[in-house]
């Protein structure tokens, strides 16, 4: 697979950035965008025709720190049919991004110490085939069942969609795993066995 077929597979949107980590260079960039292989929708963003420009992987690529949570993650999880008013991302404490583009970008950020920071994150496809960095599903549905602000059905259809996919065994020792790492007073393992029964 050459370097373009290559980006194109991992990121259908890319900012320039991306595009020189996969080894283009400023002049090849901008020929591409000349002769239509790529299109310029922004300063330093791009996208492969026949592809709709794809907000969480570019929001992934520009906040490379940035780990998708909570709603988004369901998002991308396919655990949710809610539409995103906003984009939940966790960075690391002491990390803080410029606030005018948290805001462009209409990101609701919030902080983790390293060690909750790191605690399950993985990398996935978007629905429209970009590459994200974000929580695992068992610990997305964690963090949502935790929160206080996440509405109830919100709650209980991700779950009822989470079971739906008949997770695998190691996927809910994962669970279990992740529930005594951060959340050793959850309800979620008990309302799981309600509903499996």
């Amino acid at each position: 697979m050459n370097t373009l077929t290559q980006l194109e597979h991992d990121y259908p949107t890319f900012i320039y950035k991306t595009a020189q980590a996969y080894g283009l260079s400023k002049d090849e960039i901008h020929e591409l965008s000349t002769d239509g292989t790529i299109k310029k929708i922004g300063r330093g963003i791009y996208i492969f025709p026949d592809y709709l420009l794809d907000e969480f992987s570019l929001i992934s690529q520009k906040f490379s720190r940035g780990i998708f949570s909570l709603v988004s993650a369901l998002i991308i999880h396919d655990l949710t049919d809610e539409m995103p008013l906003h984009y939940d991302l966790i960075f690391p404490q002491g990390y803080h991004p410029n606030a005018a583009s948290l805001k462009k970008y209409h990101i609701k950020a919030r902080y983790l110490s390293k060690k909750r920071y790191l605690l399950g994150i993985e990398t996935a496809q978007t629905e429209n085939g970009g590459t994200v960095q974000v929580y695992s599903k068992e610990r997305t549905l964690l963090d949502v069942w935790e929160s206080k602000q996440i509405q109830p059905y919100i709650k209980n259809d991700a779950l009822k969609k989470y079971l739906a996919s008949s997770p695998s065994a190691k996927r809910l020792k994962n669970l279990t795993e992740i529930k005594d790492e951060l959340y050793p007073n959850s309800t979620l393992l008990k309302v799981m066995e309600v509903s499996l029964q």
